[in-house]
């Protein structure tokens, strides 16, 4: 059994470094497991361990850069987190000072950096904690600043930094791994959409060059179109007329009468979608384009239940889900102003819905319906050109971003796995203990 005169023979000298405005604090040091540095000081009105903790954060840098300061000797008991006390937690001017601080630049310290957090308390004895008081903090401060400091002039110190990032290195490459396979996936998500992009230009530019296939003047004669409700129950007949074709390509201007419905419909792919060179889907305005720049602008606006509507309706991407029951609630507005307007009432909605899901069957049903989608598409070619030239460019500069970050995060694992597959760093490592009597400074 060692005797008490025998390991303070073996501990290292007694070093003193200033503390401005509080005298001279006396210090031992030993290194720990993990790159940790035990400092037990002592000074006047204080006295206790201090341990120099390398900060090595998910997603930080591979070797520590910089330090807590934990209060007390011993390591956090398993399960009992921040709250358990440590063995020589520092008296400072008689209060138990218990946690740790703040992460701490050792290059620039100073007591100006603020780092006494929530995570420093002053503990009793019974375990309650409270904020330190300004005294002990003063001092607290000043022994922190001196302390790391000091860590940061060790010799020891590249070893210790070495020795706290292999500490944590499994769970760095655990964390490397998941961040590698997301942006693998991502990655792979964006060449895919970069594809249908080069896809899509080139789609467009055949569409260009595609001969227009002949669309059909309008019919003269009246067609009997039936409407009906969600519930499957009849509404009644819509005589509908075609009155123009073409009046911005591949849409079809529809006057309809029946069933209190009166005025003016337009029909055609939907204004929107982009997702293909030819469109899909379908667009149905209530009333007539009042140019050919500006669909959704339209005059001659229809009546359904004596209640005039406006606005339109987007199917967008197919259409072979429309039936004559669905969907079952579509759009109907009551303008209230040149910009503004309201939700028309619940049965004027009801019938409009109808109404427009008959319409939009009676113009897919038109043998001529593909050569109205082509002159759409044509129409609008330099514009998808353009969207997918622009989607283009977005894609590939997003692949080259996530590029950079997988190679990022692929260099750090490889850090990590040579930290934990190299050679330990050489530190003479001391078991953690109670406090050895210090000798009070002059």
């Amino acid at each position: 059994m060692t005797s008490a005169p025998a390991e303070e023979a073996s501990r290292p000298p007694e070093t003193e470094v200033s503390l401005p405005g509080f005298g001279v604090l006396t210090i031992h040091t030993s290194a720990l497991e993990h790159g940790q540095s035990r400092y037990e000081i002592l000074g006047r009105r204080i006295r206790g361990t201090l341990v120099v903790v390398p900060s090595t954060p998910i997603g930080g840098p591979v070797i520590p850069t910089a330090v807590r300061v934990r209060f007390g000797d011993d390591q956090e008991s398993s399960g009992s987190g921040w709250s358990a006390p440590r063995s020589d937690e520092p008296i400072v001017h008689g209060v138990r000072i218990h946690g740790y601080t703040d992460a701490i630049n050792p290059r620039t310290v100073s007591r100006s950096d603020h780092f006494l957090t929530s995570d420093a308390v002053a503990r009793s004895d019974s375990g309650r904690t409270r904020r330190i008081p300004d005294g002990a903090r003063a001092l607290t401060e000043a022994a922190v600043v001196a302390v790391v400091k000091h860590w940061h002039q060790r010799a020891d110190r590249p070893a210790l930094l070495r020795a706290a990032a292999r500490s944590s290195a499994a769970d760095h490459v655990r964390h490397e791994d998941q961040q590698i396979a997301r942006l693998q996936a991502e990655l792979q998500t964006v060449r895919d959409e970069r594809a249908a992009a080069r896809r899509r230009i080139l789609q467009v530019a055949g569409l260009v060059r595609r001969r227009q296939p002949d669309v059909q003047p309008p019919v003269t004669k009246d067609a009997r179109v039936p409407f009906i409700g969600p519930d499957g129950v009849p509404m009644g007949i819509l005589t509908v007329r075609e009155k123009e074709v073409g009046v911005l390509p591949g849409r079809v201007v529809y006057e309809v009468e029946g069933g209190r419905v009166r005025g003016t419909w337009t029909v055609g792919p939907d204004l929107y979608d982009y997702s293909q060179a030819i469109p899909q889907g379908i667009y149905i305005s209530y009333g007539r384009p009042a140019s050919g720049t500006a669909p959704r602008a339209c005059v001659g606006e229809p009546t359904v239940n004596g209640v005039q509507l406006s606005g339109g309706w987007a199917h967008p991407r197919r259409s072979d889900d429309i039936t004559p029951t669905s969907p079952d609630h579509l759009p109907a507005q009551v303008r209230l102003g040149p910009t503004t307007s309201t939700s028309a009432p619940a049965a004027t909605s009801q019938r409009a819905s109808a109404v427009l899901r008959a319409l939009a069957l009676h113009y897919l049903a038109r043998p001529d319906e593909g050569a109205l989608r082509i002159a759409a598409g044509k129409q609008r070619a330099g514009t998808a050109a353009a969207a997918a030239r622009e989607r283009l460019c977005r894609l590939r500069k997003r692949d080259s971003l996530l590029t950079s970050r997988l190679r990022r995060h692929q260099a750090r694992r490889q850090e990590y796995v040579a930290l934990l597959t190299g050679p330990c760093p050489t530190l003479t490592v001391e078991p953690t203990r109670g406090p050895l009597p210090l000798k009070p400074a002059a």
